[in-house]
């Protein structure tokens, strides 16, 4: 079956928050001052099990487990195993920073991880560490390399460009694309750190302009085909093995096509990122028949979708780091 909302959009992707806890501080997720614990009432893996099981029976094919950092939470492999074992649930992944990955992989792959996105928003030690506020590249790239060797694909690596942080970065990062399957992905900076609207417009880097910036060193890109429900529009440097994608959803949305919907780790079911829109389903976790009263709630989520977010600097009631990415 097909989970269509109102506005005929096919609802197949789910983004699972684990935790609001992170090992990184990084500028455009997590504002200084804001220091998230495990809320009472954190997600358990019995009720990741529930949620997952309610939306295989609705024909959701796909999750990835966020955060936060989702490896800070020891459950993972159990999660991830449950989502493996749902009929219909093809693709399982996760989003992390890296730091963990190394250390974990084995384990996660063992449970069934299909394929990892891992943040990188610069390549350069110092950049990298300003940006991330103490990050070490060194890690994320032994990550990369540890993704590489277990047979994961594709590995996506995620960069959020800042005018003033890492915008020079998005060339070296481009290189990474050349010699080996990774595939870079280019993040236009949505205001969802509650950051001055002066200084978000001023810090704000286009999709066009990241794009120019990698066509002046490397030449004119070539499209290449891809899924018209992911937010990238994919290119590839002539001749690389890996692709660039440039998801730019303030100055080029794609909410028409938008396949999502997002569970918080204190159990708020949220229809669009972009929106303070959110329900707290706490009440269908803790029914006598969880699943049927999950499946009641995502079947009201999707009915609530709304036709478009709100890429405006707007004051918050969540940052990223409390969504979940």
């Amino acid at each position: 079956m097909k989970l269509l909302d109102n506005y005929g959009r096919v609802i197949k992707d789910l983004r699972i928050s684990v935790t609001p806890r992170c090992n990184l501080h990084c500028l455009y997720c997590h504002p200084l001052g804001l220091e998230m614990a495990e809320p009472p009432g954190t997600l358990t893996v019995e009720e990741v099990d529930h949620f997952l099981e309610a939306a295989s029976l609705l024909g959701l094919s796909a999750v990835r487990f966020t955060g936060g950092e989702p490896l800070v939470r020891k459950e993972l492999p159990q999660m991830i195993e449950r989502a493996r074992s749902k009929e219909g649930i093809e693709d399982v992944a996760i989003t992390t920073n890296g730091l963990l990955f190394a250390k974990r992989a084995k384990e996660l792959v063992q449970a069934g991880l299909n394929r990892v996105n891992i943040s990188l928003d610069a390549i350069t030690p110092e950049v990298f560490t300003r940006i991330t506020r103490g990050g070490k590249v060194e890690r994320v790239l032994q990550a990369i390399e540890t993704a590489l060797e277990l047979g994961l694909h594709p590995v996506k690596l995620n960069a959020v460009v800042i005018r003033g942080m890492n915008e020079e970065e998005v060339a070296p990062l481009a290189s990474l694309s050349l010699d080996r399957p990774l595939h870079m992905r280019y993040i236009e900076y949505m205001h969802l750190d509650n950051s001055d609207p002066e200084e978000y417009r001023r810090r704000f880097v286009s999709g066009k302009e990241i794009r120019a910036r990698i066509e002046a060193v490397f030449g004119p890109l070539e499209p290449v085909p891809h899924d018209p429900t992911s937010p990238a529009r994919v290119f590839r440097i002539p001749g690389a093995q890996g692709t660039l994608g440039f998801i730019n959803p303030v100055t080029e949305p794609f909410c028409s096509n938008c396949s999502r919907l997002r569970l918080t780790s204190d159990k708020k079911l949220r229809p669009c990122l972009l929106t303070d829109l959110e329900m707290d389903i706490s009440w269908a976790f803790a029914a006598e028949e969880p699943v049927e009263a999950l499946v009641d709630a995502i079947l009201i989520a999707t009915n609530r979708k709304p036709a478009f977010g709100n890429t405006l600097p707007t004051l918050r009631k969540r940052v990223m780091l409390g969504i979940g990415g």
